[in-house]
């Protein structure tokens, strides 16, 4: 999890209505799911609702809790961890939208929902270069690559298209020609296979060597 520093931003706010979901949310989303499990959706939402400083989201942050611990499929946390994430995103509140979204993208995962898991990624991605991160911003889409990668997944050949141009547009921002060219050269040859109607522009692997793509630096 990309963790942004929140020093200096109206949230969280000094005190706290619940120690322990603070303490659950520097743990990541799956501590912080648990924190959420033990408090229950009206302590959830009131903490949520403090963090943002105004006391009328009580209610609208409880919903969005109840539906993540009511979800039983991983489709339906998803859906409730977006829920979160763009509430979080509303609010300027960083490190509970990237937390949100990393139990998104989790819960994308699991349920090899490739809308999802895109969606989780951009947004984590954009988090991360916001505080400075380019090569953190990077790591989530060479992610998404890799995921797309992997035998029987698919995804919109497009979102595959725009990974690839995030990560040399990155690369070229950090300085890492080397890579970016790498990259350029990788994208044109699933471009070249998506021209050609061949398969594996849109499900399992594209590229003759399985080694997964990594990141520079």
């Amino acid at each position: 999890m990309f963790a942004p520093d929140t020093a200096g931003s109206s949230a969280p706010l000094t005190l706290t209505v619940n120690p322990r979901l603070d303490a659950g949310l520097r743990r990541g989303w799956e501590g912080w799911a648990a924190a959420l499990r033990a408090a229950g959706a009206a302590a959830g939402g009131a903490w949520l609702a403090q963090r943002a400083g105004d006391p009328e989201l009580r209610r609208e942050g409880a919903a969005l809790v109840q539906a993540l611990l009511e979800a039983d499929e991983a489709e339906g946390r998803a859906e409730a961890w977006i829920g979160l994430a763009e509430l979080a995103d509303g609010l300027e509140d960083a490190l509970v939208a990237d937390t949100a979204w990393e139990g998104a993208l989790g819960a994308g995962r699991e349920a090899a929902n490739p809308d999802v898991v895109f969606a989780a990624t951009s947004a984590l991605a954009g988090i991360a270069e916001a505080h400075g991160e380019a090569v953190a911003a990077a790591e989530y889409f060479i992610d998404f690559l890799n995921w797309r990668r992997q035998p029987g997944y698919v995804s919109d050949a497009e979102d595959v298209e725009t990974a690839f141009d995030e990560v040399v547009r990155l690369a070229t921002v950090d300085g890492a020609r080397r890579e970016a060219a790498l990259f350029e050269f990788r994208q044109a040859g699933f471009t070249r296979l998506l021209e050609a109607d061949d398969d594996r522009a849109v499900e399992g692997d594209w590229e003759a060597d399985a080694s997964p793509y990594a990141a520079w630096g």
